[in-house]
């Protein structure tokens, strides 16, 4: 399988999905990737979630999936990136200011066979 994948930004739940928009219905809509991460063992290296989507419902979903999501940061701060900016209101679950370390992070999920991203 393929080990590595690089890509902009990942798909996410959009923003309407669970609570609805202007008295709209729930919509239910989470793209298809998030639940590949969760039984797929592939490390995605992105700049985050993309930016029409729900970054605090999408980050609730990869943890429920066992997807392990580090940040690398080199300013002690724990904000997840918000796509175009590295920013945004949701904290990172795992933060990490070394390359190193989550090269370790990754190994050690390997070798536990998680079968997750």
């Amino acid at each position: 399988g393929i080990d590595y994948f690089v890509t902009g930004g990942i798909g996410g739940v959009h923003r309407d999905a669970f609570s609805g928009v202007s008295g709209k219905e729930s919509t239910l809509d989470v793209s298809a990737d998030l639940n590949e991460l969760g039984k797929t063992p592939v490390t995605v290296v992105c700049a985050g979630v993309k930016s029409i989507l729900h970054i605090g419902h999408t980050l609730e979903w990869l943890e429920t999936q066992g997807v392990t999501t580090v940040t690398l940061r080199d300013d002690n701060q724990d904000s997840f990136p918000s796509f175009f900016t590295r920013d945004s209101d949701f904290r990172s679950p795992n933060v990490s200011n070394s390359p190193e370390a989550i090269a370790r992070i990754i190994a050690a999920n390997k070798s536990l066979n998680l079968n997750s991203g």
